[in-house]
């Protein structure tokens, strides 16, 4: 367990992954209310925030890992479920993201992509809890 400097430097990836959670969340929102009626104006603000939210939940993962190497080498590198939680968000993310570039023009892609962002978000929420079990208290 770190101590010290080090203790208050292990709660970065925490605070930081709650921050991500929350925008991720709040762009999720934007998407879902822009199928409704009359919530087509929202799209454009979903897809300028998207690629920000993807890439602040990317470098969480980043910072996730560099925080287990540098300040808490009680915990193994890239192991656990919370890590490959971590990947697998990501790689949900990535798809929605390349599907994103073809809703105008795919039916599946337009079915696929709020899908997609949708288990993005609950493994989100998922991986919670077992970054609980992690966290240096």
């Amino acid at each position: 367990m770190p101590t010290g400097v080090e203790r208050l430097l292990s709660f970065v990836h925490p605070l930081c992954a709650v921050a991500a959670l929350g925008f991720l969340a709040w762009v999720a929102s934007l998407g879902l209310r822009s199928r409704e009626r009359g919530g087509a104006p929202l799209r454009p603000r979903h897809a300028q925030l998207a690629p920000w939210a993807f890439a602040a939940t990317a470098l969480n993962f980043v910072l996730g890992l560099l925080s287990t190497r540098l300040w808490r080498a009680d915990l193994e590198l890239a192991s656990g479920w919370h890590f490959w939680i971590g990947a697998a968000i990501c790689a949900v993310l990535g798809a929605a993201a390349l599907l994103s570039r073809h809703i105008a023009t795919s039916s599946t892609a337009r079915s696929t992509h709020p899908a997609l962002g949708m288990l993005a978000l609950l493994l989100s929420l998922v991986q919670v809890f077992f970054g609980l079990a992690l966290v240096a208290l």
